[in-house]
């Protein structure tokens, strides 16, 4: 993919003498909008996708296949990536009306203070690590509602070959009508949570009120699965990561994961984990924003769980669009590293709440491992 020419991204100081600390830029990281081929789906037919909210790409091709999800469908939907051009692409089931007695695991006791009907999927992330595309549900009670959505704690991988089409078991592209055979799903990761230390005591519980646990971010490096937490942000400081074992977590049958994870405190000003993305040094680069509450500002940073430590980038700049009539902020809900080159990175930006997602590309200076703040 060749390099969009817009201005890089600078950062206000580099180190500051004698405390080897990194300063985060004052000025916004500037964003350049994509333009859109086509429409992704909403929650109804001929409803524009105004919640779309995380996406992964393969790391080779031209263009470049990802898959994006909306928080309020049962589906996935491709997309192409050619400089600043995205193409939208087919849509893909995840899951179904009713729980599937052949997902993994066994699932989780209803701890919300209501119940509700199989739903969607609250999709809140999606990573890539071959050959599977992994699209992880928000795990947390119903945002508005407070309800037990079963349809929320489950996570899905599709299989896919180098070119991003579904394929089953043996490789073999699937025709359309077949995809459900590249689908894969499990409600281990809520095992996992409720083993998750200080995190685990707001598994369950409602967001606004009671800072309950909510997944907002996913990244895959290897075997290790990362899955970012919106909430809790203890003491108004502490946000957490948690991360698996990917063999654990789609085991065969219907036990429960035994596995203890491991959990990585981070302080992002505050703020929690709105999405993840790897990048190639085993570090992650982090979406952070609001837990709940009204939004703030949303600001990158750059997190090495290996070290538990936290490097800031800066804030992004606010994107605005109109929304039915009515001019709206979004909220970076999404982010997806393109290319890497030294210690620069192409990322693309996704909005919730704006139109199919209003992406923005940007080019990041990524601080050295030796910068911690």
């Amino acid at each position: 993919m060749r390099s969009v020419d817009f201005a890089l991204v600078t950062m206000g100081l580099l180190g500051c003498v004698g405390s080897g600390a990194y300063a985060q830029q004052a000025s916004p990281v500037s964003l350049r909008q994509m333009a859109i081929e086509g429409a992704f789906a909403g929650k109804k037919a001929g409803d524009a996708a105004t919640d779309i909210s995380g996406m992964a790409c393969l790391p080779e091709g031209a263009p470049r296949k990802c898959l994006l999800i909306n928080d309020e469908n049962k589906s996935a939907q491709f997309a192409t990536i050619d400089d600043d051009r995205m193409v939208v692409g087919d849509v893909v089931p995840l899951i179904g009306s009713a729980a599937d007695p052949r997902t993994l695991g066994r699932p989780p006791d209803e701890t919300c203070e209501k119940s509700d009907d199989f739903k969607d999927l609250d999709g809140e992330g999606v990573a890539y690590a071959a050959p599977y595309f992994y699209i992880v549900g928000s795990h947390g009670c119903g945002r508005s509602s407070g309800k037990f959505r079963l349809s929320s704690f489950i996570l899905v991988r599709l299989r896919v070959d180098r070119q991003g089409q579904p394929v089953d078991s043996a490789g073999r592209p699937l025709a359309r009508e077949n995809v459900a055979q590249a689908v894969e799903t499990t409600y281990r990761v809520s095992d996992l949570l409720q083993r998750a230390g200080k995190a685990a005591e707001f598994f369950g519980k409602d967001l606004e009120s009671a800072n309950g646990l909510n997944i907002e971010g996913v990244a895959v490096q290897g075997v290790t699965i990362w899955f970012g937490l919106r909430a809790p942000v203890r003491k108004n400081k502490t946000a957490y990561l948690v991360s698996g074992d990917i063999d654990d977590l789609f085991k065969a049958g219907n036990k429960g994961s035994k596995a203890k994870p491991k959990v990585v405190p981070v302080e992002l000003d505050g703020l929690g984990i709105r999405d993840l993305a790897p990048l190639p040094d085993k570090r992650l680069l982090v979406v952070a924003g609001a837990a709940h509450g009204p939004e703030v500002p949303f600001k990158l940073f750059v997190v090495d769980p290996a070290k538990e430590t936290v490097t800031p980038i800066g804030p992004l700049a606010a994107v605005t669009q109109q929304v039915d009539g009515k001019m709206k902020t979004g909220k970076a809900e999404g982010v997806t590293v393109l290319e890497t080159t030294g210690d620069k990175a192409q990322i693309v930006v996704l909005f919730d709440g704006l139109p199919d997602g209003a992406p923005h590309l940007a080019n990041v200076l990524i601080p050295g491992r030796n910068k911690p703040r």
